[in-house]
């Protein structure tokens, strides 16, 4: 869940390409497995990412994966990451994508969610894991980049123990935007760490300014 309590600031974190060959093998709880998108699952990302508080409305959500990825696709097929529960119902979703603009070729983590009720149950890493697998096979050779903000706080922590550092000035570039305009993501590391002070505890923060790139 988001945390809409503090201050919003943007944050970009990056995995050096060299970790991507060291990444652990995701481990599901009993019961649970991955599966890539299908035709039916605009409504399911939908349902995920409104529950998380990214969006007022199911249908909003909606709107907005049907113009910012169902143009791509046969990308969906193959980036577009699932997890269902033992009844078979997507409870959790990530894109392992990508974006070309005037920044390069940057491939990025987008949209990693887990429903509330199945928060805490180590799916969030799990899912995080096959999807640098994923970027492994059709991003050989890319370090990898995830745009994220103090809401989320939480998962921030998630993302560096993973092996992803905070970035200090470079940017991330985002096409999949919803208006067909590529978006170029600020990077707001200072204000961000003086966020981050109010929820985490100074060690930590000193960690993730200290490993910063």
């Amino acid at each position: 869940m988001l945390d809409k309590s503090i201050e919003y600031k943007c944050i970009i974190m990056r995995l050096d390409k060299n970790k991507l060959e060291e990444i652990g093998t995701p481990v599901l709880p009993d019961g649970f497995s991955f599966r890539f998108f299908e035709a039916s699952d605009v409504d399911h990302w939908s349902r995920i990412e409104t529950s998380v508080l990214e969006f007022t409305s199911e249908d909003d959500a909606r709107d907005y994966f049907a113009r910012a990825y169902l143009p791509y696709i046969d990308q969906l097929y193959k980036r577009c990451l699932f997890v269902l529960n033992p009844d078979g119902v997507p409870v959790a979703t990530t894109n392992a994508w990508f974006a070309d603009s005037e920044l390069g070729h940057q491939a990025s983590v987008q949209w990693v969610s887990v429903c509330p009720e199945y928060q805490g149950q180590g799916i969030g890493k799990a899912m995080i894991l096959k999807a640098l697998s994923v970027f492994r096979d059709l991003e050989p050779g890319q370090s990898i980049w995830l745009q994220t903000q103090t809401w989320s706080h939480v998962a921030v922590r998630l993302y560096h123990n993973l092996g992803f550092n905070l970035v200090r000035n470079d940017r991330l570039a985002n096409m999949n935007t919803g208006s067909g305009q590529v978006k170029i993501c600020p990077n707001d590391f200072d204000e961000a760490i003086h966020v981050l002070r109010t929820v985490m505890d100074a060690e930590y923060i000193d960690e993730l300014i200290n490993t910063a790139e």
